[in-house]
């Protein structure tokens, strides 16, 4: 009882000490602007967001799957009530293997941004509140994403791909894979959605993700300027 109490609170060491190299390193320069700049005052410590998971968890899903559209204007009325209604929406996680537990929390519903899709960069950012209370929680004493962890991805083909999560400066993201993923699905920016889950698979206990897809049609007028 009392080694496991040990290894616990190095764990919440550790997870405390990334979030720390989080909130204090410089962020990267950004072609446009991410999501995650929605949620968080960037003075906010994400340590900070962490500690108030349990006490405002309701709040923090809604705003983190109610973002805004970016480019709304490119979008037809119709198209705009669809992309909230997905918004709004909880989806079930997808069917993968008998193994694969229910994820460590919900999912990351997100707009992809030309720097997501850009082969020059090859990474999906992901947004640093997510990060910090649906990831860096449930990592292992062993996990450090600040050199990186090699990642399962599950794909909307049931298929599995390997990535890396990893921490540069205070940006998450996936990397090492994820140009691949988006030439397997031909995504683009502004009118490409995807769903994020993390999960650990019960076996081998490797941190996983699985990625959806969707696709809302710019308006004809508007695709070429996308």
């Amino acid at each position: 009882m009392v080694f496991k109490q040990k290894e616990k609170d190095a764990e919440v060491v550790i997870a405390a000490r990334i979030l720390m190299h989080i909130s204090q390193a410089q962020a990267p320069e950004e072609d446009d602007t991410d999501d995650e700049v929605e949620f968080e005052d960037e003075s906010t410590p994400l340590l900070q967001v962490s500690q108030r998971a349990d006490t405002n968890q309701p709040k923090k899903v809604e705003n983190q799957n109610m973002m805004r559209i970016d480019k709304k204007e490119r979008f037809s009325e119709e198209k705009q009530r669809l992309i909230q209604t997905w918004y709004r929406a909880e989806p079930e996680p997808p069917e993968i293997f008998d193994e694969v537990p229910r994820p460590f929390n919900k999912p990351l519903k997100k707009q992809l941004k030309l720097s997501d899709v850009d082969g020059n960069q090859s990474r999906l950012m992901l947004p640093r509140q997510f990060v910090a209370e649906s990831i860096v929680p449930f990592l292992e004493a062993s996990e450090n994403p600040s050199v990186g962890i090699n990642v399962l991805v599950y794909r909307p083909d049931r298929k599995v791909q390997h990535m890396i999560f990893k921490l540069w400066k205070r940006a998450p993201f996936l990397t090492s894979g994820w140009k691949e993923f988006v030439t397997k699905y031909s995504l683009m920016k502004t009118s490409d959605f995807v769903t994020v889950w993390v999960f650990r698979h019960l076996k081998t206990r490797k941190l996983c993700f699985a990625i959806d897809h969707i696709r809302f049609p710019l308006m004809e007028n508007q695709v070429g300027s996308s």
